[in-house]
């Protein structure tokens, strides 16, 4: 019956968020590409203001992140909250297409952030709710694949609007661009509706028997019932007055865990290091190729951190090891990045790029290590999990000002930058592994960490 249930959901699941995070990440990044069509002359953009409509998206996102996910879990609906999210930020996409000026686009992609908010920290959250701690993994790589099959995508999908839209019914290729991509976003989200489930106590069109096991999955997992009440750090007498108390008192447990600032510091450090990906297009471009080889050469990098992120992934869940899995990919990005720094050889920078996109092996991995590093309450989860997404997207403001216009082909501040963090992500992920022994040793000894007793088997993995 089990294995029945993680089918029916996995199929009700997975292709939706699949589908739902290519666009997401699609429209997220798709000013890159269409700076390679005429955005820049068409709205007279002087100085930094191409990077600062990059980077505006971010600060909004930012903003967003913690109270998007303590909204979802108090409302309890995710079919209706993701989606409606993504129908907001595909119209505000669509939008983009008639802007005229700086100030517009600018804007347009402040409020496009806000929308977006909703999607990666709420999905994952919504994820960690419905499979357990050996489970999550792989499923995750999986949904993560989204962005990376997006990131090649992408580039064809530019490929073939920019060279084949310039002029129609008079507008420039890059407006079309927004606006089909903005157009089958909202399709999606209609059809998304219907089919998410919501959390297991909640799904109305699973069986009785089907939800109870749904929630005794989650239990099991953990070693007791979770009480979703955030009333610990209040006191242990008095239930919250209210879903905005218990919001803030998961907020509050979430920012003291030591667990969730090594976390948030990890994950900052290896978003330093993929922020590359809001410039990867004008890094493919510093290679010398037209336009046509430059946004197809594009794809090929994307595909490969896609099959290699699933198996590290899916291996990570066999072994029940996480840390180790971790590092390999910042090795490499480092490999890469020192590549970049040392030779403008067209061909090993090529080859640089292809180890630069393997940090997001670790992105993914990441925040499937951090769910189940933080098992309870609910609320205090779903806060972790939009507090690291605020730092791994704090960078994406950033790193756009370090690939700036003028210092490419070298971009030795880009590159020297980010590989330090790459280094700095690889110590975060070793510190965690010894702050989950050390709470482990804790739970065998028959103390208590997250109100969770080692009696009841439950321990960390790392």
């Amino acid at each position: 019956m089990e294995r029945k249930l993680k089918l029916r959901i996995d199929m009700s699941i997975l292709p939706i968020v699949i589908a739902m995070y290519m666009l997401n990440y699609l429209d997220r990044n798709n000013i890159a590409a269409a700076k390679l069509g005429s955005l820049i002359e068409d709205l007279n953009l002087t100085g930094t203001q191409y990077s600062s409509c990059v980077s505006i998206l971010f600060v909004s996102y930012t903003l967003m992140q913690i109270p998007s996910n303590l909204i979802l879990e108090k409302v309890g609906h995710p079919s209706i909250y993701l989606p409606a999210a993504m129908t907001i930020w595909g119209l505000l996409s669509m939008l983009t297409a008639i802007v005229t000026g700086y100030r517009e686009l600018l804007w347009i992609r402040f409020l496009i952030g806000f929308a977006e908010a909703a999607f990666y920290p709420g999905t994952v959250f919504y994820m960690s709710c419905w499979y357990t701690k050996y489970e999550i993994a792989k499923r995750s790589a999986i949904f993560v694949c989204g962005s990376w099959i997006s990131g090649a995508f992408s580039g064809l999908v530019a490929y073939g609007v920019l060279e084949n839209l310039d002029g129609t019914l008079g507008l420039s290729a890059w407006r079309w661009l927004f606006l089909i991509e903005g157009t089958i976003t909202v399709a999606v989200a209609l059809i998304a509706m219907p089919i998410l489930p919501n959390l297991p106590a909640t799904t109305r069109w699973l069986s009785k028997e089907e939800r109870l096991l749904g929630v005794l999955r989650m239990i099991e997992d953990v070693g007791q019932q979770d009480e979703d009440s955030a009333a610990a750090p209040l006191s242990s007498t008095r239930k919250p007055s209210s879903k905005f108390e218990s919001a803030m008192a998961g907020f509050m447990m979430a920012v003291k865990d030591p667990k969730v600032l090594i976390i948030l510091q990890m994950m900052f450090s290896l978003a330093m290091t993929g922020g590359i990906n809001t410039v990867f297009p004008t890094i493919v471009d510093s290679l010398g190729f037209s336009r046509p080889k430059t946004l197809l050469l594009t794809a090929p990098p994307w595909i490969l951190c896609s099959i290699t992120s699933v198996i590290n992934s899916f291996h990570s869940d066999k072994t029940g090891e996480r840390c180790m899995h971790m590092l390999w990919g910042p090795c490499l990005a480092l490999l890469g990045f020192l590549i970049c720094v040392v030779t403008t050889s067209t061909f090993l920078r090529y080859i640089a790029m292809l180890f630069l996109l393997q940090i997001y092996n670790s992105w993914s991995l990441g925040f499937a290590w951090m769910a189940t590093t933080v098992p309870r309450p609910p609320i205090k989860r779903a806060a972790a999990v939009a507090f690291v997404n605020i730092g791994g997207n704090i960078p994406n403001i950033i790193v756009p000002f370090l690939f700036y216009q003028g210092s490419e082909p070298k971009f030795y501040l880009g590159f020297g930058v980010c590989a330090l963090f790459a280094i700095l992500g690889m110590l975060g992920a070793l510190a965690l592994r010894a702050q989950l022994r050390r709470l482990n040793v804790k739970l065998e000894r028959g103390g208590k960490v997250d109100g969770l007793d080692g009696s009841t088997g439950f321990r960390f993995i790392y």
